[in-house]
C-alpha cells in the first residue's frame, strides 16, 4: 500500500468547514443545519439551498474571498495529526486530502501539513471584487469522493487495493467499501464501522496499523 488519503472535517480538524464559515461569519450554526437537513430530506432542492445560504452569507457583509481566506488560514489541524503524517511521509506513503469540504479549506489544511495533494467537492465562487456570488456543493458526496480518488490512483499509476483511506462519517462508506483499507477514526457512525477494515479511537493509533 503505498498511498494514505484523509477526509478533513472532524478527522484532521475539529470541526466542519460549513460551521466554521457559518459562525466566522456571524451566522446562526442552527440556520445552516436546517438548511442542510431540508435538503437531505428533499423538503428544499439543492440549488434552492445553495441560494439561501449564499444571501445568509451575503447579507453579513463579510463574505469577501479575503475575509474568508483568513478565517480557514487560523483554523488548527489536530496535533496529532501533524504528528501522524510526518510519520507516515517518513515511512514513504503519499498523502492526499479527500473531502466534501470547501476547496479554499481543504487547500489551507493540505498547505498545514504538507501533503501530496487533495481534492475538495465543494467551493465559493466570487466576483471580480472579491465578494461571494454562489456557493457549489454537490450531492452524493461519497460517490464523489471514489471517482476522485479513482482520478488520483490513475494519475499515480496506484491500484484501489494499494489504497488505505482514513475517514469518520458517512460519507466515506463507499470510498472504504472500494480500497477495502478504510480506517474509521473516532466515529459513532456504525454503518461506516461495518464497513471499515480498521476501527481506531485516535489517529495516532494508525501508527500501530501502517
Amino acid at each position: 500500500m503505498k498511498l494514505v488519503c484523509f477526509d478533513v472535517d472532524e478527522t484532521l480538524v475539529d470541526g466542519t468547514s460549513w460551521l466554521i464559515l457559518t459562525e466566522g461569519l456571524g451566522c446562526s450554526s442552527e440556520d445552516i443545519l436546517n438548511i442542510f437537513n431540508q435538503t437531505r430530506e428533499g423538503k428544499t432542492s439543492f440549488i434552492e439551498g445553495e441560494r439561501i445560504l449564499t444571501k445568509m452569507y451575503q447579507d453579513t457583509n463579510n463574505a469577501t474571498k479575503p475575509f474568508i481566506k483568513n478565517l480557514f488560514e487560523s483554523i488548527n489541524v489536530k496535533p496529532e495529526a501533524k504528528d501522524l503524517i510526518s510519520y507516515l511521509k517518513e515511512k514513504g506513503y503519499l498523502i492526499y486530502l479527500i473531502s466534501g469540504a470547501i476547496d479554499m479549506y481543504v487547500e489551507s489544511i493540505a498547505k498545514k501539513l504538507n501533503v501530496d495533494g487533495f481534492r475538495a467537492n465543494s467551493s465559493l465562487e466570487f466576483d471580480n471584487s472579491g465578494v461571494l456570488q454562489r456557493i457549489n456543493y454537490r450531492e452524493n458526496q461519497g460517490e464523489v469522493k471514489v471517482g476522485q480518488l479513482q482520478d488520483i490512483i490513475n494519475k499515480l499509476g496506484i491500484e484501489l487495493n494499494q489504497v488505505i483511506f482514513v475517514g469518520d462519517s458517512e460519507n466515506d462508506i463507499e470510498v472504504f467499501k472500494a480500497t477495502g483499507h478504510g480506517i474509521a477514526v473516532h466515529s459513532t457512525n456504525e454503518k461506516l464501522k461495518e464497513a471499515a477494515w480498521r476501527v481506531v479511537d485516535s489517529l495516532l493509533e494508525i501508527k500501530d496499523i501502517l
